[in-house]
């Protein structure tokens, strides 16, 4: 950042601070106080806009190092995984091979028992599953107390894609 950035900065700040701070300011009344503040914060957009307008270089470095910020990514993970989880189909219907039944959780739906249709030789413990139409792998991975990369590893998955109709083999947990 240039010496110009900093000025601007320090100078938008300091006006800031000699705003808020200014003798007598808790002897106004609330009307007053309030669009005292919004006239503190439509300064601090205009130094905003006239700093990004004629320094876009400085622009750009900001959203570069906000997009490549690791909690930035996480927070859009966990956005990507609340929408997943919101537009899928609140109904999960399953099948599995028969083995000893999780204690039940209430207002989980638990799976059903079926026979296994995978050749893939399955492990004691282990259920299949057949993927429902708004399934989602972190979903599953809820239900069966498994994470999405147990399932993943488990079943050869590239991705995070899955078919309707496809069957999966959950690990034990």
């Amino acid at each position: 950042m240039g010496i110009f950035t900093f000025l601007l900065i320090g100078l938008a700040l300091l006006w800031v601070f000699w705003l808020i701070f200014k003798k007598d300011m808790m002897s106004l009344n609330l009307g007053k106080l309030i669009s005292y503040f919004a006239g503190v914060v439509f300064t601090l957009i205009i130094v905003l806009v006239i700093t990004t307008r004629f320094l876009p270089w400085w622009a750009d470095k900001l959203v570069e190092d906000t997009q490549n910020s690791r909690k930035v990514q996480e927070v859009e993970q966990a956005v990507q995984n609340l929408w997943q989880q919101a537009v899928s189909s609140d109904t999960i219907v399953a099948t599995a091979i028969p083995v000893p039944a999780p204690t039940p959780v209430a207002g989980v739906p638990q799976p059903t028992v079926a026979p296994q249709s995978l050749t893939t030789q399955s492990v004691a413990g282990e259920r299949i599953h057949t993927v429902q139409s708004g399934e989602t792998l972190y979903r599953l991975s809820k239900t069966y107390n498994v994470t999405v990369d147990a399932i993943k590893q488990r079943n050869n998955l590239p991705n995070e894609n899955i078919q309707v109709g496809q069957q999966l083999i959950i690990p034990a947990q």
